[in-house]
């Protein structure tokens, strides 16, 4: 049989050991945690900064429309790459000055405000979105932004 002082020294190890193996699953816990934790949140700061830059350049293509600037087009086919291929594919005749202008009318722009952006008469615009919607073959009881957003976002 075992001494009693051998017993005491048993229960001693045991008792280490089970402080040495909580403590090694709780700090292992912890790290997995902390490890993870902070993966989520550069997922979540990553999507939110690509977010934002998709924002301002949304902002951005808007503002140049605004101020009628020769870099609009340039800065919306960034944004919007395959708009001018598909639109082609529909029609590929469609002259610059048009595609410029289904982008005004892609991106939510009325007649009044094309107008008043690009320097014309408010018929003027009415007329080149009339005879656009006769070389996309839009039907008449379409909405020409609603056509075109679900013709280019589609296809």
């Amino acid at each position: 049989m075992l001494s009693k002082q051998s017993k005491k020294e048993n229960k001693k190890k045991f008792n280490t050991c089970y402080i040495i193996i909580g403590g090694t699953a709780t700090l292992a816990s912890l790290m997995y945690y902390l490890f993870f934790s902070a993966s989520e949140k550069k997922e979540e700061k990553k999507t939110s900064l690509s977010e934002q830059k998709t924002d301002e350049a949304f902002d951005e293509i808007i503002q140049l429309a605004k101020n009628n600037s020769p870099e609009f087009w340039a800065h919306f086919q960034e944004k919007y790459p395959d708009f001018r291929k598909k639109l082609m594919e529909m029609n590929t005749h469609l002259k610059v000055s048009e595609l410029i202008f289904c982008a005004y009318i892609y991106l939510g722009f009325n007649t009044k405000d094309i107008a008043k952006y690009t320097f014309k008469a408010v018929q003027t615009i009415k007329n080149n979105k009339h005879n656009l919607r006769k070389r996309l073959n839009i039907p008449p009881k379409d909405d020409t932004v609603l056509w075109l957003r679900k013709n280019i976002d589609e296809l």
